[in-house]
């Protein structure tokens, strides 16, 4: 095991997702070792030579200095992969290659993505010119987001700086552009502020650089969340029976929860709190928001990796002394499958537009259920629902009468309608009884 490892071999999360589909390897590209000589995947070797022949042209560098660069990190970038075997067959030369056509074909498919034409011609494009990749973009945009297919950050920003000038714009537009995917962030990717923000991400004063690209996709999304910061960091008292405190959506309608989207709809924001009505003297009711999420084959497999990520990376972060929220991805899996219990569930959080899904209700209720219990979960879930139990100990009359009337409102109206027909129909008899004055 390597301590100094940030891209790691993944080999539980392939067994929890519905119907045993692969969400670990690449369909269509190769990044990094891991999946290097894959023969369903050699395809993309021409496109990732045409990719760096592009590179070395826009960059005015002769391509034996690109891979004289490469050579000299190979070192630093041989320590950031799973000490497995899966290099001791490969050297440096051969890294550095790998990192070459790598490096360049990822750099050139995000700026391939963002620039392209709006009327389909790509014929300048040294990737979208090829029919294997426009066939393939999509699953490329998977692949690249995958935790086992990644190359250490160093490579992607030593081929930046070669550049003129750097290419920062470009991979902030891509990660704007990845993220619209999920709806956690606007569609705004010429937006100058999250420029800003990746720079700040990439190595700026105050942020240590990024592991990889996915690393980077990760942060990105917590950062734009304004809410990771609890606003009482003090002693949370943890329920210690978590599964009996639970509640699914169908649940929290009946005790007077409202199901809303957070304002910033990014991941880890997530909040359990009372709302006053109009023209109520007391917050009788109670409000838990999470971020809306749209769950597609694409953003399933995304979401995965990017609690394995999480998984690996995060543990062991104290989150009490204000430091962001550890786990918010896994916090928010977990949450919502508890959230979830049976397909009327799913169809509640689907009518508060808290789920946009592709798969059917028990598609979607069996991929959180198979994957919550592989998860950790951080601060800001336990505070969620500790806010849930004081809710339930405070307005425990509240709910009892809440809960009868959410039941039996279709009754009450039907008998309330009766006795007014009944009052109507009463009054007329009366009226025609009564001799006129």
């Amino acid at each position: 095991y390597n301590s100094a490892a940030t891209i790691e071999r993944i080999y539980n999360l392939q067994f929890i997702v519905p119907g045993n589909r692969s969400v670990i390897g690449p369909t269509a590209v190769a990044i990094g070792p891991y999946h290097h000589g894959s023969a369903q995947l050699s395809g993309m070797q021409e496109a990732k030579s045409a990719a760096v022949a592009g590179f070395c042209r826009a960059a005015c560098q002769p391509r034996e200095a690109v891979r004289g660069k490469m050579l000299s990190l190979v070192g630093a970038a041989r320590g950031s992969y799973a000490a497995d075997g899966t290099l001791f067959d490969m050297d440096d030369g051969e890294f550095a290659d790998m990192m070459l056509l790598d490096g360049c074909f990822l750099l050139q498919f995000m700026v391939s993505m963002c620039g392209r034409r709006p009327d389909g011609d790509d014929l300048d494009d040294p990737l979208m010119s090829r029919g294997e990749v426009r066939r393939c973009v999509r699953a490329i945009a998977r692949d690249v987001m995958l935790l086992e297919n990644q190359i250490p950050w160093l490579v992607l920003d030593s081929l930046m700086q070669l550049t003129r000038p750097p290419a920062v714009p470009d991979v902030d537009r891509f990660l704007a552009l990845m993220a619209s995917a999920f709806d956690i962030v606007g569609n705004d990717i010429d937006n100058a502020s999250s420029q800003t923000r990746l720079r700040a991400a990439a190595g700026e004063p105050n942020q240590p650089p990024p592991p990889h690209l996915l690393g980077l996709f990760y942060r990105r999304q917590m950062e734009e969340m304004g809410a990771v910061r609890t606003e009482n960091q003090g002693l949370l008292r943890v329920p210690i029976q978590l599964a009996s405190l639970s509640s699914t959506a169908v649940e929290l309608a009946e005790m007077g929860i409202k199901l809303a989207a957070s304002k910033t709809k990014t991941f880890g924001d997530m909040a359990m709190s009372k709302r006053r009505r109009r023209r109520w003297p007391l917050s009788l009711f109670g409000e838990l928001s999470l971020a809306p999420l749209v769950l597609n084959r694409l953003t399933e497999c995304w979401l995965l990796n990017m609690a394995a990520y999480e998984s690996y990376q995060l543990q062991g972060i104290a989150t009490m002394d204000g430091a962001a929220d550890s786990f918010p991805v896994s916090s928010y899996v977990t949450l919502v499958s508890l959230l979830v219990n049976r397909p009327e569930d799913v169809q509640e959080m689907r009518a508060k537009g808290l789920i946009v899904s592709a798969f059917d209700d028990m598609e979607t209720l069996g991929f959180f259920k198979a994957l919550a219990p592989q998860l950790n979960v951080g601060y800001r879930y336990y505070e969620v629902f500790q806010r849930l139990q004081e809710y339930r100990q405070e307005r425990w009359l509240w709910i009892a009468v809440h809960s009868f009337l959410y039941n039996n409102i279709k009754t009450i109206v039907t008998v309330f309608s009766i006795v007014g027909v009944l009052a109507g129909l009463f009054k007329t008899i009366l009226s025609v009884k009564q001799p006129h004055g």
